[in-house]
């Protein structure tokens, strides 16, 4: 299996970023933990778009809230 896919080239360049705790690749998507005082989910979303892909919904892993962001 390539373990040098786009996919796994997004999943480090986020890891390096102040803020994002720790990237979970799943099946069309990712998890990622973040601190919301280091970075943004409006950050997040803007990274992964400048990546190539689409970033669309956030949960909340504490308060279960949710947010939408498919520009």
């Amino acid at each position: 299996m390539d373990t040098d896919t786009a996919e796994e080239r997004v999943k480090v360049a986020l890891e390096k970023i102040p803020g994002i705790q720790a990237v979970r690749l799943v099946q069309r998507g990712a998890f990622i933990r973040y601190n919301p005082i280091g970075i943004t989910k409006e950050e997040i979303c803007t990274l992964i778009r400048r990546a190539g892909y689409r970033a669309s919904t956030f949960q909340d892993s504490k308060s279960g809230d949710t947010g939408v962001s498919s520009q």
